[in-house]
C-alpha cells in the first residue's frame, strides 16, 4: 500500500512539474504577469509540500524531485522578483 503512495506522490508531483513548465512557457500568452506569478507560487509550494511526504515516507526518486523543484522555485524568484541590468523586476515586492 505505501509503494502505491509513493508512487502517486511521484506521478502528482511529475505532473505538477509539468504544469509549472507549461505556466511558465505560457506567461507571454497571458496579459497579467501576477496570475503566471501566483500560478507558478502554488505548482512550487505544492510540488515542495509533496516532495516532503514523499521523503519522510521513504520513496524512490526522493532527492532528484526535491532538487528539481528547488531549481524551479530558483527559476521562479529569477524571472518574476529579480532585476536584470538596470531594468527593474516585472513584480516588485518592495516599492
Amino acid at each position: 500500500m505505501k509503494n502505491n503512495k509513493n508512487k502517486l506522490i511521484q506521478r502528482i508531483t511529475i505532473a505538477l512539474q509539468t504544469l509549472y513548465l507549461f505556466a511558465i512557457f505560457s506567461s507571454s500568452i497571458v496579459p497579467n504577469i501576477y496570475i503566471t506569478f501566483l500560478i507558478a507560487v502554488i505548482l512550487n509550494i505544492s510540488s515542495l509540500i509533496l516532495n516532503f511526504v514523499n521523503i519522510f515516507s521513504k520513496g524512490h526518486f526522493k532527492f532528484l524531485f526535491l532538487l528539481i523543484t528547488i531549481c524551479e522555485i530558483l527559476l521562479t524568484i529569477f524571472i518574476f522578483l529579480l532585476p536584470e541590468a538596470g531594468t527593474p523586476a516585472p513584480i516588485q515586492l518592495f516599492s
